[in-house]
């Protein structure tokens, strides 16, 4: 079998991964084969336009594709529909405990009718005596033995694969509900009760004598500390020395931290609120459940997978390595990853155990077999938002109005597996702070197995959870001191190199005060009471209210690591490759525009999801970015193909600056080593005297372009496909792939480009050159393009980020705000959205309708987690199989205010802004706004979320 034909490229690079070779196929249906066999190249090229001389989409890149519906995605497809596979589809059904109390005992399925028998039933016993092993993230006990308790409600007990649709959808509707269906025996203690927690976190500071610009104490200044764990639980003890070690003196600091409270709490000098703030279990509820499409072909030894993550690079090494044990060991010559559009993921695609379940299926199946979630498997075994309990303390000076100090208990619930909770309980402690400066800071953070469903890194990733509890500390501090609440954030808003609870400085400028100025001067802020009173006079049995909400949510991971290759073709099409995955953001679209910054035109082609590619650059990863010692990271550097992090999976916020940063160099490089020296050598031939003199034009920053031409210093503008054409026939570059790591600073190395040496932010750099022979040094740079069909450069004066900013732990912010009208029906508790307004700092923004469609969707996803959205804890919630959307309640489009959401984002400083992330910043400030514009409608405050119609009654009852 020619397995370039199962991806339908007639050519594709490949990785070797543990002896197998694995091929990446991004898109089934590739965007530019549906174009121009559905829509005619004119409209399909109408996706971008010229405005006043400027490239501008008319719309989204897919958008045609859309419409058309060539826009498919990977739970779309069959066994018919890939090239080279037999056309029979077989079905597998997983069947799940939703007991994790009692003894499992095994199930019969001897009541089944002839035809819905499945072929073959995995279970526990296979993968003991095959060998087969769950890949190390998720831990074991991937089917649950006989004669052990399930670890959480939902654990899958056994897979059962069907050769036909009909024994398949007979099997699921006589078994998916039937509670006798699994035995069990007696009952158990719960086992996460028995398991340590997931990760404990302590962010101690205290600021030094100079104030906010040095510290005393602080994680980023002294490193981090951990706790030990007796009977489960995480001690912090210790001396407490100011001069002992990092935990000594963490101990010694936190503990006159609460002398300093208690002793000013006594005196009367500062206000001191405590409180504890509650917030649910969310699913994350995408349109696309999860699904998976595999198969082996025994013939060619390879075994092909159809894939719905957004974490495909990790699918494919974790694919390979669950494949090296088990019955096919040693049998899998080639793996095929096929990365289609996932639909929505919010996060919860993002290292997903269900894959994995899928490449069990496929390894015993007999053919191709597809394992697809419905709605009631996806809220049983998906990934869900973690459910946070915060005890927390804010004191605030009288006098000043100054945030004194700041600490907090928090409690996480990680679900069943460990998935990312580490990550996002540090992330949600590291969070709370929010827009505010505090001096001295106390925050402990744990997260703990539990029997609920695995939580995983859902939009807001912690920091929704804990800046909402922050906002109602602020608003209630406000209401204890008899101040407006605008009046106490500006005495305490953070400003520009002041340092976080961390003790890093966030990167770049701080407008936080310049966007609560505008929100202050909102007329629905400054008219609210005149507003109350007529509303309420007008509607009886309808209070009003107004809230607002700010915050500040951190972009990237400490170890980002993007990838871009862009290739310019003759005829002057661009042509743009990147790792990421589209999920709804607009990365295709935001992508394509990039590189019209320096190659004046959008890129004709994206090709998203791209994984082996890279294998040009020759990189290799050999530690954990996060705990690698700077003398190991120096010694590793040494190493020209050394990286921290090879590849970085696709989240919300991680695009439009991350991805942007190398996409953006790749461009550059073209414009600079290609489109201008042969632009300088059209206008020296035919319109310069050039034998006489020169014509100056020895700067490429000095070109401009203009309607996608080219000009410089009154030169006739050129068009792309002319200085495409040109550039190829000189032997210029016309190709560029680059790999950039990025730890809260960005990588660095010198590069020989033609002869040049320049320092540019990647840490790998690939060329490739046009073909001609015009130019007589051509073959030479030809032959050196034997790395993939790339020319390798070696980097020189390689500098990474200090491995010790590991402990700064986040540094890149974007802020938002929102102001919310409300009224409550007295009957009933409903929550009516009069109308809302959004202030957001989203940088040098990209496509503006882009990130004004990420600001309608926050503000639903924020109406949600506020008023509807909840999934009851244990054997009432998720895990027990029987939750759809007749139960979990969303937002529908009554409750967005459709015609009444207002706006402003504000204008960059200047153009060289950074693209800040802000897909989830944009939900966080809607939850605390409602929440206070809740409490302003009814005088009663709610510290467990949502506040459901149902509690809002029973308050003013």
């Amino acid at each position: 079998m020619d397995i370039s034909n199962t991806s339908r490229r007639t050519f594709i690079k490949q990785c070797v991964i543990g002896g197998v070779a694995v091929y990446s196929a991004p898109l089934l249906w590739e965007m530019s084969r549906a174009n121009a066999s559905i829509v005619s190249p004119e409209l399909a090229a109408q996706w971008q336009t010229q405005i006043n001389g400027q490239s501008k989409p008319k719309f989204r890149n897919d958008g045609i594709a859309k419409v058309t519906g060539q826009k498919v995605y990977g739970r779309d497809y069959r066994a018919m529909d890939m090239a080279g596979w037999p056309k029979q589809q077989g079905y597998a059904f997983i069947l799940r405990a939703a007991d994790a109390s009692h003894v499992y005992q095994g199930f019969s399925l001897d009541h089944l009718p002839a035809s819905a028998k499945p072929y073959k039933v995995i279970t526990a016993a296979d993968l003991i005596r095959d060998k087969v092993k769950l890949p190390e993230f998720y831990g074991d006990n991937m089917l649950l033995p006989e004669g052990q308790t399930a670890d959480y409600l939902g654990h899958a007990v056994a897979i059962l694969l069907f050769d036909s649709f009909p024994a398949f959808k007979q099997a699921k509707s006589l078994l998916q509900f039937d509670n006798t269906l699994l035995r069990f025996g007696e009952k158990t203690p719960f086992v996460s009760d028995t398991k340590d927690p997931y990760a404990s976190w302590r962010l101690i500071r205290v600021e030094g004598e100079n104030g906010a610009r040095e510290d005393t104490y602080s994680p980023l200044h002294d490193g981090l500390f951990f706790p030990s764990v007796k009977h489960h639980k995480p001690v912090w003890s210790g001396d407490a020395n100011a001069q002992g070690s990092v935990s000594e003196r963490g101990l010694y600091y936190a503990g006159e931290i609460e002398k300093q409270i208690a002793s000013a709490k006594a005196d009367q000098q500062w206000q001191v609120l405590e409180r504890e703030y509650r917030t649910q279990i969310i699913d994350p509820m995408m349109m696309e459940p999860e699904a998976f499409n595999g198969w082996f072909d025994a013939a060619s030894q390879t075994f092909h997978t159809v894939i719905t993550s957004q974490s495909p690079q990790d699918f494919q090494e974790m694919a390979v390595h669950m494949l090296s044990s088990g019955p096919l060991a040693g049998k899998v010559k080639h793996l095929v990853v096929h990365s289609p559009y996932i639909g929505g993921g919010f996060g919860a695609k993002d290292h997903s155990i269900f894959p994995y379940y899928g490449v069990l299926a496929a390894i015993y199946a007999t053919g191709p077999v597809r394992l697809a979630n419905d709605r009631f498997e996806q809220f049983q075994s998906g990934l869900k938002r973690h459910p946070f309990t915060m005890k927390s303390r804010l004191a605030v000076d009288k006098a000043t109005l100054k945030i004194q100090a700041l600490t907090s208990q928090m409690t996480v619930d990680g679900g069943g597996r460990v998935n990312f909770s580490p990550s996002v309980t540090s992330v949600g402690a590291t969070a709370i702070q929010s827009i505010y400066y505090t001096p001295r800071n106390d925050i402990i953070a744990t997260a703990y197995a539990s029997r609920n469903p695995d939580a995983g890194s859902m939009r807001g990733y912690g920091t929704l959870q804990s800046m909402t509890a922050m906002e109602g500390m602020i608003h209630e501090m406000a209401a204890e001191l008899d101040v407006d609440p605008f009046k106490l954030r500006a005495a305490n808003v953070m400003e520009s190199g002041q340092r976080n609870t961390q003790g890093a400085i966030p990167n770049g400028t701080l407008r936080y005060r310049e966007m609560l100025d505008m929100a202050e001067q909102d007329p629905v802020w400054q008219n609210r009471a005149a507003n109350k009173t007529r509303y309420e006079a007008k509607y009886p049995g309808m209070r009003y209210g107004v809230g607002f909400g700010i915050a500040t949510k951190d972009y990237g991971t400490g170890a980002a690591a993007p990838s871009a290759a862009v290739r310019l073709s003759k005829d002057g099409k661009i042509t743009l490759d990147i790792g990421f995955i589209e999920m709804g953001t607009g990365t295709q679209t935001s992508q394509a525009v990039i590189v019209s910054d320096a190659l004046g035109n959008f890129a004709h082609e994206v090709n998203l999801a791209k994984i082996d590619i890279w294998d040009a650059m020759q990189l290799v990863q050999t530690d954990n970015p996060y705990i690698i010692s700077q003398q190991r990271q120096d010694e590793m550097t040494a190493n020209p193909r050394w990286t921290p992090v090879k590849a970085m999976a696709s989240s919300a916020s991680m695009s439009a600056y991350y991805q942007s940063h190398v996409t953006r160099i790749a461009a550059e490089i073209i414009y600079r080593h290609g489109l201008w020296p042969a632009a300088v050598s059209i206008w020296n031939e035919l319109y310069f005297n050039t034998p006489m003199g020169a014509t100056n034009l020895n700067h490429a920053r000095d070109g401009r372009w203009v309607d996608g031409k080219l000009t410089a210093m009154g030169f006739p503008p050129l068009a792309i496909d002319i200085l495409a054409k040109r550039a190829h026939d000189m032997g210029l570059v016309v190709g560029v792939m680059g790999h950039a790591f990025n730890r809260w600073a960005w990588a660095e190395a010198d590069f020989e480009i033609l002869g040049t040496k320049e320092r540019i932010a990647l840490d790998a750099l690939a060329l490739q050159y046009g073909q001609s022979n015009q130019y007589h040094g051509n073959a030479a740079r030809q032959a050196s393009m034997n790395s993939n069909g790339y020319h390798l450069i070696d980097r020189q004066a390689m500098r990474y980020p200090k491995a010790e900013l590991n402990n700064a732990m986040v540094t890149y912010y974007a802020p938002c705000a929102t102001l919310v009208e409300v009224a409550v029906n007295e009957g009933n508790g409903e929550v009516t959205l009069l109308s809302s307004h959004t202030w957001l700092e989203a940088g040098k923004v990209i496509v503006n309708e882009l990130v004004e469609g990420q600001i309608q969707g926050g503000l639903a996803m924020g109406i949600g987690h506020a008023l509807h959205e909840e999934l009851p804890p244990f054997e009432a919630g998720a895990g027990n199989g029987t939750w759809n959307l007749n139960r979990y309640k969303v937002p529908l489009a009554r409750h967005v205010g459709v015609w009444s959401q207002r706006h402003t984002i504000l204008a960059p400083l200047s153009e060289t802004d950074p693209n800040r992330g802000i897909a989830e910043v944009v939900m966080i400030p809607v939850v605390s706004a409602l929440v206070e514009a809740v409490y302003q409608a009814t005088a009663v405050r709610f510290y467990e979320l949502p506040i459901t119609a149902k509690k809002i009654k029973e308050a003013m009852a």
